[in-house]
């Protein structure tokens, strides 16, 4: 197959946060665009246990050259079909150090799809739950209820598999906008990753992409939208080293999380039967760098028991008692310090900041759950395992402002361009940059009328 003289005007790399918004508002200006998914449409199956398919070698054998688990959704709708739905405001300091002001669209987005905080239905007869947020008013650091891209009259009361895609169809994600763009005339073809992006003789210009088939597809634009570790693995295969003043596939961040389990002295005192971070404590995301969410005891255990093999072992033996699980996780917002390969391995070491983070945090937890019920010999951790890649194109230096690079007719949204980690759910954040950059290259906003600190 070879696509090309087809006449795309661009090629979006990517169906996830940072392509499908882009897509669809390209597309719906009559423009020529083809999207290009490197995993499959998975349809059927979604949920625990065949979900698991979704995530870039099940999860479980995605890791670090030091061992972090990795998180990446590997399906058409990108990592918006493996995430827990929260919706955050982007954050002051990334839009600070991005020099970008996409607020205006996160605005739109929230009051396009529209949010929910789920109803108390959902956890108010949950005792665990309960003694954990007085736990934590009486140290006082509250825990605040999360906003969420949920249709709560959908949602399956219990159900807390989210990140394995939801087998209730009842959650947004960006298949919605790749439906929308598809609508509107643009193509879509799935099970094609990309090997490496083409370029004229002198490499002043991309020209189209080439598969990893052999295929190539000729376009007058190519937009990366691959993720924090997928996007600079491309350019790395293509033979860019280096863009503005970055080495490519540096920078690395990827919000790690430390997941602590453990299990109530009280027969009903576990977080059973509830979903995964419908509660956060927010109050330290700024002061500390992290914040904390609590965990559904079937899905912390199932994390704990198939993921680490010390926390297998210790986790295993206890599944006659699961339903007593209390379970909370600490998302810290890492030091950019780490490095992504052309074959997408990576390597990610944690700096002494980054340490002493995460062991202030995970004694809070420890404390919560302790002052909750939770019986201290029973607690275990799983350190390090992260899903929010980023930092590896930064903007300001690999990315200009407009998402645009040095060389012409390529561009770059996805989380690669954040500069900084931010520490929270980005998912909302990064469709708000796609759904900017579509309108810059439509020239219904001017790039310069966004910047700050200009």
């Amino acid at each position: 197959m070879n696509k090309a003289g087809k006449g795309y005007e661009y090629i979006i790399v990517g169906t996830g946060p940072g392509g499908a918004p882009a897509a669809r508002e390209l597309a719906k200006a009559g423009k020529k665009v083809i999207m290009v998914e490197r995993g499959d449409y998975h349809k059927k199956f979604l949920g625990l246990p065949f979900g698991i398919r979704l995530l870039e070698r099940y999860m479980l054998f995605a890791r670090s050259m030091e061992g972090v688990i990795i998180e990446r959704g590997i399906t058409v709708g990108g990592s918006s079909m493996v995430y827990q739905s929260n919706v955050m405001e982007p954050p002051k300091k990334l839009i600070d150090n991005m020099g970008i002001d996409f607020s205006p669209e996160a605005k739109e987005l929230k009051k396009e799809i529209g949010i929910e905080v789920l109803p108390e239905r959902f956890y108010r007869n949950n005792k665990g739950l309960a003694r954990m947020l007085e736990t934590a008013q009486k140290m006082g650091i509250p825990f605040r209820e999360q906003e969420k891209f949920v249709h709560a009259d959908k949602c399956k009361l219990g159900c807390d598999w989210c990140m394995l895609g939801c087998p209730e169809n009842a959650r947004w994600t960006t298949r919605e906008h790749v439906e929308e763009a598809r609508s509107y005339g643009a193509e879509l073809i799935y099970n094609s990753p990309v090997n490496k992006v083409l370029f004229n003789a002198g490499k002043s210009k991309a020209t189209g992409v080439q598969l990893k088939n052999g295929t190539v597809i000729n376009g007058d634009n190519v937009i990366l939208a691959a993720g924090g570790i997928g996007s600079p693995a491309i350019l790395l295969r293509s033979n860019v080293k280096r863009l503005g003043t970055q080495e490519v596939g540096t920078r690395f961040f990827m919000d790690p999380m430390n997941i602590m389990l453990g299990y109530s002295r009280d027969p009903d005192g576990g977080l059973w039967g509830i979903q995964t971070f419908t509660h956060a404590i927010e109050s330290m995301a700024q002061s500390e760098g992290f914040m904390i969410g609590n965990c559904s005891a079937w899905g912390t255990w199932v994390v704990l028991s198939f993921f680490r093999m010390q926390t297998a072992k210790e986790n295993l033996p206890r599944f006659p008692i699961v339903k007593r699980g209390m379970g909370l996780f600490l998302k810290l917002s890492d030091e950019a310090h780490g490095q992504i390969y052309p074959n997408e391995k990576t390597s990610k070491p944690f700096t002494a900041v980054d340490e002493k983070k995460l062991k202030k945090g995970t004694d809070i937890m420890r404390e919560i759950i302790i002052k909750s019920g939770g019986d201290p010999k029973t607690i275990s951790v799983l350190k390090w395992a992260g899903g929010h890649p980023g930092g590896t194109l930064a903007m300001g230096q690999a990315v200009n402002r407009d998402f645009s690079t040095e060389i012409a007719n390529l561009y770059v949204c996805d989380g690669s361009t954040m500069p900084v980690s931010p520490g929270a759910p980005p998912s909302l954040s990064i469709c708000s940059m796609s759904l900017l950059l579509g309108k810059m290259l439509l020239g219904k906003v001017k790039a310069e009328d966004r910047f700050i600190n200009k």
